[in-house]
């Protein structure tokens, strides 16, 4: 047997050979595998955290609507503590209350009262009038409270997500009384709109 058929006779048999195919392949597929393994917990976490928000919004808002003392600043401030308690973010957040009503006679919604922590503004009947869309239709005379969430969700690896602000737009009707009542302050008394249909 010559040299070049000896060549071709070991190239023909390297070249059909499959021994050491499952190390190549492991070597190919195992950053891939371990990348989506790190993606798959990185997008559940975030969905892990924007529901704890979610629902951390939903029971403030539920916990002021059935106060039926005045509140005040401290009280908010502490509702905070508490959401970021609930919530068990790694960035601190804030929360912004407010008090609305219906304005009749201007057509239009206003606050009787706001207060936002961590030094956020509050709301005004100007910053208010931008949400309307979003705001429920209200009887004359009522009101309601409008909770608002805000925190930022850090990912754990820069796959896919970046920072991320969480929040929350949550409205309830004071479950025991027609309005919450801030530090003295009240929505200014309106007259019902009385009942001419009969029953």
């Amino acid at each position: 047997m010559n040299i070049l058929s000896l060549l071709r006779q070991t190239g023909q048999r390297f070249r059909s050979s499959e021994r050491g195919t499952a190390p190549v392949e492991a070597v190919i597929v195992t950053p891939l595998l371990f990348w989506w393994y790190l993606a798959a917990y990185q997008y559940f976490d975030a969905f892990r955290e924007k529901n704890a928000n979610q629902k951390a919004a939903y029971a403030i808002s539920d916990m002021i609507s059935r106060e039926t003392a005045e509140i005040d600043t401290a009280y908010i401030e502490r509702m905070g503590e508490v959401f970021d308690y609930l919530t068990m973010s790694r960035q601190p957040g804030w929360i912004r209350v407010t008090s609305v009503y219906w304005d009749d006679v201007a057509g239009v919604y206003r606050t009787a009262w706001s207060h936002a922590t961590d030094g956020h503004a509050p709301h005004t009947d100007a910053t208010i009038a931008t949400e309307t869309a979003r705001i429920p239709v209200l009887p004359v005379g009522d009101t309601v409270v409008l909770v608002e969430t805000s925190t930022t969700y850090q990912p754990f690896f820069r796959i896919g997500l970046e920072a991320t602000q969480l929040n929350n737009f949550v409205t309830t009707r004071p479950r025991f009384a027609s309005q919450i009542v801030f530090e003295g302050q009240l929505a200014p008394e309106v007259e019902p709109v009385p009942d001419v249909g009969g029953a």
